[in-house]
């Protein structure tokens, strides 16, 4: 699995190939075969690896998510990004196809499970009044898009911090996402 990361990293996932992984390895071309059934299972295990770790860590960064929900989303969402930003090639390849599309049932329900942490954070903060009356759903999705497209946005090398480090610059974002653009 380091192998294909390394691989990933360097040529992208689309130019990987069991056979070549093998050559890379020193193993025989069937090998590989014994732990994936082939390419997309391969790209599975990867993902489903890295949305553990991704779940992990946003576990750890969010502490009490009933008693700080606000603290947590932003905690969990700085985990997001250093994750990606830690660990692009896994990031992006987590994010590659549509979730249905991966051959591993265990790895849909790891992906789950770290969303399933933003989902219960914002019902923390709903139901305490310490996030305002919205839709739950839209506000799981405004969070996500946010971190996700801003972690995105950093990974591709194409957001200039002016001067300010990841946490500090998601930090202001996150002021204008919690005050809104309007302020209506």
């Amino acid at each position: 699995m380091a192998a294909a990361l390394k691989c990933i990293r360097e040529h992208g996932a689309e130019s990987l190939s069991l056979r070549a992984l093998a050559r890379e390895v020193g193993v025989s071309q069937t090998a590989p075969y014994r732990h994936f059934e082939d390419k997309v299972a391969l790209l599975s295990a990867l993902a489903s690896d890295g949305f553990l770790q991704l779940a992990q860590q946003m576990k750890d960064a969010m502490g009490d998510r009933e008693r700080d929900p606000i603290g947590a989303l932003q905690r969990g969402g700085l985990a997001y990004i250093h994750f990606a930003v830690s660990k692009p090639e896994t990031y992006r390849l987590m994010y590659s196809m549509p979730i249905d599309k991966f051959s591993d049932s265990e790895m849909q329900a790891c992906h789950h499970e770290a969303f399933q942490l933003l989902e219960r954070t914002v019902e923390s903060g709903l139901a305490s009044g310490k996030f305002k009356a919205h839709n739950k759903d839209a506000v799981v999705m405004a969070s996500w898009s946010l971190v996700h497209g801003y972690a995105q946005l950093l990974i591709d090398g194409v957001i200039d911090l002016n001067g300010l480090d990841i946490q500090h610059a998601f930090e202001s974002i996150g002021i204008v996402m919690n005050e809104g653009i309007v302020g209506l």
